[in-house]
Order: structure tokens, then C-alpha cells, then sequence
């Protein structure tokens, strides 16, 4: 028997988000579809969470009661004395944020094992999770804010070029972090220390230079047979100088006083977003839904990239709500335009035979 997957969960900053999100897309489905769900743990063990109906089920992560797993050759294994095939995978929906759902382990993972699905390949997935990196891929598509990787090898160089070359008004973020966590707003006096304390949660932290009076733009982007259908944009509104966790998740997606949906701004603006995610969607070779964010300096009326969320939170289905394409409908057309497992041929030589 064949199964749709879903799969949430892992070691991550954002696993409890990502339980949200695979429970919630799993209620929805499976009126319609054989569902499995499958979690995650915090050390990225796999589990059946098939009697698990509510997240409720997840509060006490260390007593859950689930059955271990294997999977393997586009199939999932209970693991007993024996391992005994317990069914097929026609597609993994991957609702892992952060961690290894987003930055390529997991797409690398199902690739090798003949398994499609719903996420970006490895690589994309790779460089949209480096904020650095993707910058400085993008770097001749879109304007970026002005910005210092630091590492724990080189911070001390680069906390003195921050201070020598850049504005004082500053952003320290997690390179490699999603959900605001770790993010600060900092000046010269004090960014230092934010460094520090990122290198606790991840190997490298982002020092930008801090538009002060700016507007938030989000739209997200997926491929549907060939086609990339862009969502209405979103402008989230934070009361912080940083959107925070809490304003991203514990509000609902919903039009309202924490975002404007669609965005009340002119048509040279919606069409400059617009075709900047579609450049950075091709250029980075994403699949599945992803969601890109934007930052715009209102006094110089400049917009600049900022990141990619290749998993988004609640699959941005609520951008999509305007322009007639429901829950269900955009996670079909997921489903339907999920990675497929490479090709591999093999060559095969009489070179074994030989002495060398």
C-alpha cells in the first residue's frame, strides 16, 4: 500500500512550529488521502505518529509513545525484532522548518532513497538556509543591505571592520536561523555581545547595517508545471524593530492589525517584488512553496532582498487565499510538482578486473 507522508518535527529552533504546521496539513488531508505522519524527534530519530491527532499529543516530548521507524528504497519500516515493511511512499510532504527539514539533509535524505518530495533539492535548500550565502549569490539579481559574516575564526577582524566601515544602527542575526530567533537590533556599543550569544544557537552570525525606517514586504512563489505562480504580497507590521517570534506565530495568519493583506503599495513596487521573486526562484532552482522577504527603505524608497523561507510557516496558504487557490488546492499542486528522485545510471567497466 502507497501512503502521502507528512513529516514534521527535528532538531531544530522551530520544531514546535513545525509540529503546527504538519498536524494542521494533516487534518486537512486526510479526509481525502492515505496519510501517515511521520515525526521527527529532537535528535532526528523517525517515529509513526499515526494515533497522534492534536498537538496536544507533543506537549510531553519525553513520553511519547511511537513506534520507531526506518526508511529506506521508498519505503517505511517498523522497527521490532525484525524490520517489517509497513508501507510504500508515494510523496514526503516536508513541513520541517529549520534544522535538517530546510537546510538539504532531509531532501538529500529522500532523494537517495527514491522518494519524491514536496521541498526544494538539496542544493537550494542548502543555499537558502546560508543567509550569506544566498546573498552573495543574488548579489547581481537583487540590491542587498550592506553586510559581515562573522566567524568564531575570524570575529575579532571582523568586529573591527564593523566598527571602522559601517552606519551604527545594526542587525545581528543567526546566519543559519529561522523565526526571528537569535535576531537583534544592536548599535556599536553593544553588537559584540549579540555576536557571542548567536554563537551559542549557530556556527555563524550576520552583522547588517539596520534600516531604520522601513516596511516588510513577503510573497511567496511556487512551480506548477512550469509555471510559477506568485502569491498576493504581504506587509507584516511589528511593533518591535524586529518582527519577533511571537508576531510571526503566536497571531493568526489572518488579514489584520499584524499584517495587510495584500499590501497597500504602488504598482512599480508590486512590480519590482514580483519580478524579483521570480529571479530568485529560477536563479536558486527552487521547487515546492516557498516564501521570500523583502525589506524597503522607505526614506531612500529602495527595496532590498533580505531571505527565503523554503519551508514557510503554515505553507503561506494564506497568501494564496485571495487569488482562489485554497489549503487543499496548494497542497495538491505541491504534491503534484514534487521533486522527483534523480536519475542514476551506472557504467559498468571491467576496470575490477584488473591489477593495478
Amino acid at each position: 500500500m502507497e501512503k502521502l507522508c507528512v513529516i514534521f518535527g527535528g532538531a531544530s529552533t522551530e520544531h514546535d512550529i513545525s509540529i503546527i504546521t504538519g498536524m494542521q496539513l494533516a487534518k486537512n488531508l486526510e479526509s481525502k488521502y492515505k496519510i501517515e505522519k511521520i515525526y521527527l524527534d529532537l535528535n532526528n530519530n523517525f517515529y509513526l505518529a499515526t494515533n497522534a491527532h492534536d498537538i496536544a499529543f507533543f506537549k510531553d516530548k519525553n513520553n511519547l509513545k511511537l513506534k520507531p521507524i526506518i526508511i529506506s528504497n521508498g519505503a517505511i519500516y517498523v522497527k521490532n525484532v525484525f524490520l517489517k515493511k509497513y508501507c510504500d511512499i508515494s510523496c514526503v510532504i516536508n513541513c520541517c522548518h529549520g534544522g535538517v527539514g530546510e537546510n538539504g539533509d532531509l531532501s538529500a535524505f529522500f532523494n537517495i532513497n527514491k522518494i519524491s518530495c514536496t521541498s526544494a533539492d538539496a542544493i537550494a535548500s542548502h543555499i537558502a538556509m546560508d543567509k550569506h550565502l544566498t546573498k552573495t549569490l543574488l548579489a547581481d539579481i537583487v540590491p542587498t543591505v550592506k553586510g559581515e559574516l562573522v566567524t568564531p575564526q575570524n570575529r575579532v577582524e571582523q568586529i573591527e571592520k564593523i566598527k571602522a566601515e559601517f552606519a551604527d544602527n545594526l542587525i545581528v542575526k543567526p546566519n543559519a536561523l529561522g523565526s526571528s530567533i537569535g535576531v537583534k537590533a544592536c548599535n556599536k556599543a553593544d553588537f559584540a555581545e549579540q555576536i557571542d550569544a548567536i554563537f551559542e544557537l549557530n556556527d555563524n552570525a550576520l552583522v547588517e547595517e539596520r534600516i531604520t525606517d522601513l516596511a516588510e514586504y513577503n510573497q511567496a512563489c511556487f512551480m506548477d508545471n512550469g509555471e510559477l505562480i506568485l502569491s498576493a504580497i504581504e506587509n507584516p507590521i511589528s511593533k518591535s524593530a524586529v518582527l519577533t517570534f511571537n508576531e510571526k506565530y503566536t497571531s493568526p495568519k489572518t488579514k489584520g492589525q499584524d499584517r495587510i493583506i495584500p499590501a497597500k503599495i504602488s504598482a512599480k513596487l508590486k512590480k519590482q517584488i514580483c519580478e524579483y521573486t521570480k529571479k530568485i526562484y529560477t536563479a536558486l532552482n527552487m521547487n515546492g512553496v516557498v516564501r521570500i522577504d523583502y525589506i524597503y527603505d522607505k526614506s531612500n524608497s529602495k527595496l532590498y532582498f533580505n531571505e527565503i523561507n523554503t519551508i514557510p510557516g503554515s505553507m503561506a496558504f494564506y497568501l494564496y487565499e485571495d487569488l482562489g487557490i485554497d489549503y487543499i488546492t496548494l497542497i495538491e499542486k505541491l504534491i503534484a510538482n514534487a521533486t522527483k528522485p534523480q536519475k542514476f545510471a551506472y557504467f559498468k567497466t571491467d576496470v575490477l578486473n584488473k591489477k593495478i
